[in-house]
């Protein structure tokens, strides 16, 4: 086995703890576990993404600075891996760049993508109980496959925005839209 297929494995055992899974036994590990602390789930989903920058420059350590602006082909976009199980934007974004396997190139931001779905009225803002704002999907995005969960994080509850397989494929059937949105 390689290097980089080391590294491959390790940021997919990484990937399984974020999510709550045992990477050896496929199991979804116990609530009372260590392993499923929300603190150890980042640090993990953190990890996950030091090695996917790391496997991105060919398992070289560094920094490789990008100069390109995102683009991908319909013949790549067909090659993005979809997930059975609800996944985070970010998450979407890392299958959507690891199919163009471009370490130069920006990576996509998250942040268009909300902005998008927020200008569509799949999402929306709320306020919460002490003042801050969050975005949440509206009645049309959740019959359109976007699911929330609440989760602890260090400064208590928050609210995580996943997306189905059929909002995946509904991001990427837009996605050229929301890449270049003045049809640039």
């Amino acid at each position: 086995m390689t290097d980089l297929e080391i590294m491959q494995r390790a940021k997919l055992y990484m990937d399984q703890l974020a999510q709550g899974i045992d990477p050896v036994t496929g199991q979804e590990v116990p609530e009372d576990s260590a392993l499923n602390h929300i603190r150890l789930a980042r640090c993990f989903a953190y990890v996950s993404g030091v090695l996917d920058k790391v496997i991105a420059n060919g398992g070289a350590v560094g920094t490789i600075v990008r100069h390109k602006e995102f683009r991908i082909t319909r013949e790549q976009l067909c090659r993005v891996r979809l997930s059975d199980t609800p996944v985070s934007l970010t998450q979407l974004l890392e299958q959507i760049v690891a199919v163009v396997g471009d370490p130069e190139m920006k990576r996509p931001n998250a942040k268009r993508f909300s902005d998008w779905l927020l200008a569509r009225g799949l999402l929306t803002v709320e306020q919460t109980l002490d003042g801050k704002t969050r975005r949440v999907p509206t009645q049309e995005g959740i019959r359109l496959g976007m699911v929330t969960q609440i989760r602890q994080g260090n400064d208590g509850e928050y609210v995580a925005v996943s997306y189905n397989r059929n909002a995946q494929c509904f991001l990427l059937d837009h996605l050229f839209e929301i890449l270049n949105p003045e049809g640039r």
